[in-house]
């Protein structure tokens, strides 16, 4: 009997801008502007670019993902996609932007992965803490970049 293996991971880093400007870049299309190789495809509903309900797609490096828009508060910078690998796991994507002290803003990611089959387990038993702290840092790195090519 398959019993489904599941991990959250957190983390968590600091963008030099404001937070309404930094919540801009974690909808499907304002992604594009840092993520290397990222190219969504809106789906439904036709005509809408961030919304709850929005479902898109992506490639992956297996295959592709259909993500779902599950909640999404403008007013308190929060946004959760469900991201489903069929054959695979599901990802539930939670991000929140709040203002720093500092006047930067912390960006708050968290990702629960749910297998959906053996090989799925097997893909989220081998995650780890560290590897999603360098991914966190290559998310800073790539906004930084972002906003310094757009300042020249």
């Amino acid at each position: 009997m398959f019993v489904a293996r599941s991990v959250e991971l957190r983390g968590a880093f600091a963008v030099s801008a404001a937070p309404d400007v930094a919540f801009e870049l974690f909808f499907p299309l304002g992604e594009k502007l840092w993520v290397p190789d990222w190219d969504p495809e809106l789906i439904h509903p036709a005509g809408v670019r961030w919304e709850r309900g929005l479902i898109f797609r992506t490639k992956e490096e297996r295959g592709e993902a259909i993500w779902i828009v599950t909640a999404l508060d403008r007013e308190q910078r929060e946004v959760e996609y469900h991201r489903v690998e069929a054959g695979r796991y599901v990802a539930r994507v939670r991000v929140r932007c709040c203002a720093r002290a500092d006047g930067q803003t912390e960006v708050g990611v968290a990702y629960t992965f749910v297998g959906l089959c053996e090989s799925g387990n097997r893909d989220i038993e081998a995650m780890s803490e560290r590897a999603y702290a360098e991914k966190m840092v290559r998310w800073q790195g790539w906004i930084a970049r972002h906003f310094s090519g757009r300042a020249s």
